[in-house]
């Protein structure tokens, strides 16, 4: 199975800050205009498009878009199921 994580990220990001122009991996989230609203809008979405959670505080320290996708990469199996999957 190939990762998506890096685009599933990107995609989320770039709707997040209602952005057409694509964003890369070495943009910094705070020049692209994060905050702390935002940030948990990634979080929410991350949550329920790839069924991870990680601690909300490391979102925050992610400098990059990179940095985003890597705390997002090792981040644990969310308790709750991804939108649009069933429970056993």
């Amino acid at each position: 199975m190939v990762d998506q994580t890096e685009p599933a990220v990107l995609a989320i990001v770039q709707e997040v800050l209602e952005r057409e122009a694509p964003v890369s991996l070495s943009d910094d989230l705070y020049d692209l205009g994060f905050d702390s609203l935002r940030m948990m809008q990634v979080a929410a979405r991350v949550g329920e498009r790839l069924g991870v959670e990680a601690p909300l505080a490391a979102y925050f320290d992610a400098g990059t878009v990179a940095d985003l996708v890597a705390v997002i990469a090792s981040a644990r199996p969310a308790t709750t199921t991804p939108a649009g999957e069933e429970t056993a």
